[in-house]
């Protein structure tokens, strides 16, 4: 059964075996890694970026560091939500696995080990430096950071007192690596200047005046070349591992969606993720990965021992020495759940895509990349079987699969109402989810309506409208 809805590339050769293995030999003499540099770019879709095919941006130091590294073609986020995404980057769990759920969640349980928890245990210098209030330190990724900095609390109430720019972080970041002198480190950079509202700084407002959301990614993309800039001026770019990858992508007004954190299609699932090591030959991935998957390989990149995790180490991929791995890659949104409206699951494996919901839907990405046509009603051999190895994953989760979300308290609610953010309505999850509103059929009144549409099965959410 598998074999029908699972692409399968060709079978390698003697000579593809042969390089492959010389690939793998050269690797693992690459040099020693002293510093490990996670980028995350927030709200960030991969599609929209010029070393995954967009041609209307100029991204000189992602397309520098796609050049001379990995990139993964096809990496999925776990959420398309900011701190669930973190989370999972950090712990490499799966969102029912370590807890956080949505950004109002209860924050990170300090049971869960981190990847700085770890690189500080074997005596590495930490530094985290963020750009929203949805990653304050209360919220749980502080575990393992020497030095945690996120917006300064004197911003005001307004969105622009809840997030900061790009050029803040790396000012911060760049000022904590003349800290570190010859200290193995890792460093995490977030920035979230791609959110909305898209208001790029000059020259880049005027030159992506008719796409701003672009605008805000090639600003960002102008810090990652300071970044670097600072790390080849201290002689640590040679010796560092780079990781640039996203937390979630934007909509953009697909499906209906102006935003994010509703809908589990690829436009907020499909994530970049680019990896630059010492000694790693360049090279595409057209495996399906993981947001989880980054921690493992950076520790495997490091000859330390990784903790339990759902994800698994890259390496073997990005050398070439493994080849055609079959991921399930699973995605949840109980964001909806929030809003009075039922949870979404998605699983994707190869080019199949399923969503759970009330009205399940099944896509096939390789004739249909952009999940117009609905194939769940002539396709359901190949629908029942990813909806039974769905709930074989959600059975094997060491939480419920259906768990109800944290209230989240009052000062955290206007941090992330300032941000555009829904964080508490009243209306709570139900036991049995698929009788809640389908989020296709309410999500019109969410992007248009402050008011209840009355008579309508959406009328139990308060609806919000991010402001602009």
């Amino acid at each position: 059964m598998k074999a029908t809805w699972t692409r399968r590339r060709a079978g390698a050769g003697a000579v593809t075996v042969a390089c492959a293995s010389l690939i793998w030999i050269a690797a693992h003499r690459m040099p020693a890694v002293q510093g490990v540099v996670i980028i995350t770019l927030d709200t960030t879709r991969a599609d929209r970026l010029s070393p995954y095919g967009y041609m209307n941006v100029s991204l000189p130091n992602l397309e520098r560091l796609a050049r001379e590294g990995v990139v993964f073609d096809q990496a999925q986020t776990v959420a398309p939500l900011t701190l669930t995404a973190h989370t999972s980057l950090f712990t490499g769990l799966l969102p029912p696995n370590h807890g956080v759920r949505d950004n109002a969640d209860r924050p990170l349980a300090d049971t869960h080990t981190t990847l700085a928890a770890v690189l500080q245990g074997r005596g590495f210098r930490t530094g985290a430096f963020v750009a929203s209030v949805v990653l304050d330190p209360d919220r749980g990724l502080q575990q393992g950071f020497e030095q945690y900095r996120g917006v300064p609390k004197t911003g005001g109430d307004g969105p622009e007192g809840r997030q900061r720019r790009a050029d803040a972080v790396m000012d911060d970041a760049i000022a904590w690596l003349d800290t570190i002198q010859e200290s193995r480190f890792l460093l995490w950079t977030h920035l979230y200047d791609a959110h909305r509202p898209y208001d790029p700084p000059e020259p880049y407002r005027t030159e992506y005046g008719h796409n701003l959301y672009v605008g805000e990614i090639a600003f960002a993309d102008s810090q990652v070349g300071r970044l670097l800039a600072a790390l080849e001026t201290r002689h640590l770019l040679d010796r560092t591992l780079v990781i640039v990858t996203a937390d979630h992508g934007e909509s953009l007004g697909d499906h209906g969606e102006r935003d994010h954190g509703i809908f589990l299609y690829q436009d907020v699932l499909h994530i970049p993720l680019i990896v630059r090591a010492p000694g790693l030959l360049a090279r595409h991935v057209p495996d399906l990965v993981q947001l989880t998957d980054v921690m493992p390989t950076a520790l495997e990149l490091l000859d330390v021992a990784a903790p339990p995790v759902d994800g698994q180490s890259l390496v073997g991929l990005m050398t070439g020495h493994v080849r055609d791995r079959e991921l399930d890659a699973y995605s949840e949104s109980l964001y909806p759940e929030r809003l009075g409206w039922s949870p979404l699951r998605a699983l994707r494996r190869g080019e199949y895509t399923f969503i759970q919901a009330p009205r399940p839907e099944l896509y096939d990405l390789a004739g249909d990349p952009f999940e117009q046509r609905n194939l769940y009603d002539t396709e359901r051999v190949v629908a029942d079987a990813m909806a039974a190895r769905l709930a074989e994953i959600l059975n094997a989760f060491r939480s419920p699969a259906h768990s109800e979300p944290a209230n989240a308290t009052t000062d955290l609610q206007a941090r992330l109402g300032a941000l555009g953010y829904l964080a508490s309505t009243g209306a709570g999850p139900s036991t049995n989810p698929a009788a809640l509103p389908d989020p296709k059929d309410c999500i019109a009144f969410f992007a248009t309506s402050e008011r209840r549409p009355w008579g309508s099965p959406c009328a139990p959410v308060r609806l919000h409208t991010p402001p602009h």
